[in-house]
């Protein structure tokens, strides 16, 4: 069947459904400001992942840097503080799952792949919490394949299936209206295939031939006539597919013809199509550009657009109704003028074993004037592996932008022509837009914050439920904390869906975290804790890689060699960086701290409050405690005795006082009072005591049944890139291997307004060819990439 621009299918599907939306008749220049509105109201982000390599074995390190970037102009965005990383199988599971910090702009982490780790096509794909609002088709995602050399290797690499789809300009074929018809031929796999093509008519009279010019897409002009049908025959992999053609009695036609610096837009009405006012709207991702009233005489009109006055990359040019349905569509690339341009000089091509090899890079602008940029690059062992490398130019201007695979949308920037020239417009033709549907935009409707930019740090989320109605409970305060020595205390309150928020900072690595209700007046409820992952698969068809015997046995060394590096570089591979957080608890700064070394030890917490903890007192009655606290609330008022919040290990304790007399005082270190009033978020508290023990973990200590306890795995902490160095002759002449084949990482090059920077590192005991990848995006949004490559040769031992 032939395929329609998914924008356009989607709305004349709909139309019927949503003419109510469309009641009045709406001007173009209307349409072009709440398409502008609609984007200022509805700011999205858009990441892009480098990791270090795309082909990895099992037991390796996948190392990558996360770029954040407007959606708009492509230029870093400092918004979100937290990127959601994971790895997914080919059944759309998460194998490895990380959430990474951004700081202006960008962050990096890094995925450890277990030994076990089948082998297979995985798909790395990220996203912030702003970004779970839009359709999960806008998350960053790229293939990388995993090789288990214990286990057997499966045959993914074999073709299969075949699938061919044909896209009509602007949408759709019409009759007796001279069009062009696009098509796309992928295996499954979804790389693209060569084949051969015609069409014929219902008597099988050959009506045109046609073959893909570039990656199985293609094009040629087609006018089907009226009172025929068609069919396409494609001769493909020994096979012949048939695909009926249908082509439409009347409707709306729009093609593009480009001339020099001028897009001619040729729009026509089909013969009995009723006369309407039309607006052409072309605009650059979501700002317009073009908000022409189109009147159709003698059922054509043409539109002169300049190629100067569209944005740098995808345009759309939108034929729509008088009352705002979308009836044609058709996108447009232009290629930038703009670029980020890096060289990478290493002074020569060969390099001996355990060597120092220092880089010279430098960024400059298209004009050759030196440029900032934040960068990352990585230094690898090619392997026989040839494979192109996801690039950030291509994915921010292209790939990002539209739907489904594209096979190496580099291609298309690192080669110039009029051949790269018109299979660029064939992918225009081919993928559709994916950033907003047409619907919102004209009804003015501002897409649903379920989530919330995490602007300063991880935002925990969850629900309090009745146990009772087992049903949502609104307007519950709700505390989360995680225990430890720092005291990370939480406050939210629930909506009237029963959620709830926790606005945290600094929670790193694998924590056990508490969330519970105050039991004194709450104790019905219960927490649940929300993964913060999407649970939306995404997985597509990817590009599986196959590999020669050649390349089997290179990969089997480079398996030894991993194995190797493994048991003798074990600490290195599993050495983080420390985490530099502030130590003092959220109220900063207390009125009195008591370390409880410092005086005599007594047996029971009872006697140590009343002993020397004045602010403290301890009343009693029966077996029943209370601990309050002396508060003064202003500078000449009489002091007041208070119900203070109790704090143990950073954990709340909510039962005026009595589980912590009963507490061993002896596990305790120190004892801290606050002595006003403190707000956090939505919670208020009258005076604080914070207890800490030695060990900093509840020890001992029991919790109320009803607290939610959980392992929570906080912001990744950053594994530190081992890299030994060969300084001294004691060092060139160690017998431990050094058998590393990526020979560097660094997700923080930072080149200033200079545009120079210098890197270093040793060589390893591993010969052979080595690549070099270098990418970045200065602050002005320009992109780009280079690769280049050294040789490694062993060292020659005097005799």
């Amino acid at each position: 069947m032939i395929l329609l621009s998914r924008t356009i299918f989607y709305v004349l599907l709909m139309a019927g459904a949503t003419a109510s939306v469309y009641a009045q008749a709406i001007p173009a220049d209307t349409i072009a400001s709440r398409l502008s509105a609609f984007a200022k109201n509805n700011l999205q982000e858009k990441l892009f992942v480098h990791t270090d390599r795309d082909f990895y074995l099992a037991g390796e390190i996948v190392w990558f840097k996360v770029y954040n970037t407007n959606s708009i102009n492509n230029k870093p965005l400092d918004l979100s503080k937290i990127a959601y990383v994971e790895l997914m199988d080919e059944s759309g599971k998460a194998v490895l799952q990380a959430k990474v910090s951004l700081e202006k702009g960008s962050g990096s982490g890094s995925f450890y792949l277990p030994v076990s780790l089948s082998g297979g096509n995985y798909q790395l794909r990220a996203y912030t919490n702003l970004m779970k609002n839009f359709s999960a088709d806008l998350y960053f995602e790229k293939t990388l394949t995993v090789l288990n050399t214990s286990s057997k290797p499966d045959n993914t690499s074999s073709v299969s299936a075949f699938d061919i789809q044909f896209f009509p300009e602007g949408g759709q074929l019409i009759e007796n209206m001279e069009g062009k018809l696009a098509f796309r031929a992928t295996d499954n796999h979804g790389r693209g295939l060569e084949f051969s093509g015609i069409i014929l008519d219902q008597d099988n009279n050959m009506i045109s031939r046609f073959q893909p010019l570039q990656f199985g897409i293609g094009s040629f002009i087609f006018t089907p006539l009226a009172g025929k049908s068609y069919k396409a025959l494609i001769e493909i992999g020994g096979k012949t597919i048939a695909k009926e053609l249908p082509v439409l009695k009347s409707g709306y036609s729009l093609r593009l013809l480009e001339s020099g610096d001028l897009i001619r837009v040729v729009i026509q009405a089909s013969s009995g199509v009723p006369s309407q006012d039309l607006s052409l709207l072309v605009h650059t991702r979501q700002d317009p550009k073009v908000a022409n009233r189109i009147s159709i005489n003698a059922n054509r009109e043409d539109v002169i657009v300049n190629r100067d006055k569209l944005g740098d990359g995808i345009s759309h040019f939108t034929l729509l109704s008088s009352t705002g349905i979308p009836l044609s569509e058709r996108l447009y690339f232009k290629r930038s003028a703009e670029s980020l341009n890096f060289k990478i000089s290493a002074g020569q091509e060969v390099f001996q074993s355990r060597k120092k090899v220092t880089l010279n890079l430098e960024s400059m602008d298209e004009k050759n004037e030196y440029s900032n940029a934040d960068a990352s690059i990585a230094v690898y062992a090619a392997n026989g592996i040839d494979a192109p490398v996801a690039d950030i130019q291509s994915y921010l201007w292209l790939k990002s932008e539209l739907r489904g695979n594209i096979e190496s949308p580099g291609y298309y920037f690192t080669n110039q022509g009029e051949r790269v020239k018109e299979a660029l417009d064939n992918l225009m033709l081919t993928h559709g837009w994916r950033r907003f549907v047409w619907e919102e935009v004209l009804k003015s409707k501002n897409v649903s914050m379920q989530y919330l930019p995490e602007l300063e740090g991880h935002i925990i989320s969850g629900k309090i439920i009745n146990e009772q109605t087992d049903k949502a409970a609104d307007n519950i305060t709700a505390y989360l904390s995680v225990p430890g020595k720092k005291t990370h205390l939480y406050g939210a309150k629930s909506n009237t869906s029963g959620d709830i928020r926790f606005f945290t900072r600094d929670i790193y690595g694998l924590s056990e975290i508490i969330a519970q209700t105050d039991t004194r007046k709450d104790s019905i409820y219960r927490i649940e804790i929300a993964s913060p992952f999407s649970l939306i698969p995404t997985f597509r068809n990817s590009y599986g890689k196959t590999f020669n015997e050649q390349v089997r046995l290179q990969l089997l060394s480079r398996n030894i060699s991993m194995q190797v590096q493994n048991v003798f570089a074990a600490e290195k591979l599993r050495t983080f960086y420390p985490i530099k957080v502030d130590s003092n608890a959220f109220y900063l700064k207390p009125d009195k701290k008591y370390l409880l070394d410092n005086f005599m030890r007594f047996n029971t917490m009872e006697e140590v409050l009343r002993e020397y903890v004045v602010e403290v007192p301890v009343l009693r009655q029966k077996d029943e405690y209370f601990v309050g606290a002396i508060v003064r609330p202003f500078t000449d008022a009489v002091p007041q005795t208070v119900e203070p919040l109790i704090i143990l290990d950073g954990v709340p304790v909510f039962d005026k006082g009595n589980k912590i007399i009963r507490y061993d005082p002896k596990k305790v270190k120190e004892l801290e009072v606050y002595m006003k009033k403190y707000f956090l978020g939505p919670l208020s508290f009258n005076s604080i005591l914070n207890f800490t023990t030695y060990k900093g973990n509840l020890e001992g200590f029991q919790l109320d049944r009803r607290a939610t306890i959980m392992d929570y795995e906080g912001i990744q902490l950053k594994r530190e890139f081992y890299s030994p160095v060969y300084e001294t002759e004691s060092q060139l002449s160690d017998r431990k291997p050094d058998f590393r084949d990526l020979l560097y990482w660094s997700p923080e090059v930072k080149i200033d307004a200079s545009g120079k920077k210098t890197i270093s590192f040793y060589t390893s005991d591993q010969e052979g060819i080595y690549t070099i990848v270098l990418q970045g995006i200065s602050a002005e949004g320009r992109s780009g990439i280079v690769k280049s490559s050294f040789q490694v040769k062993g060292r020659t031992i005097a005799q």
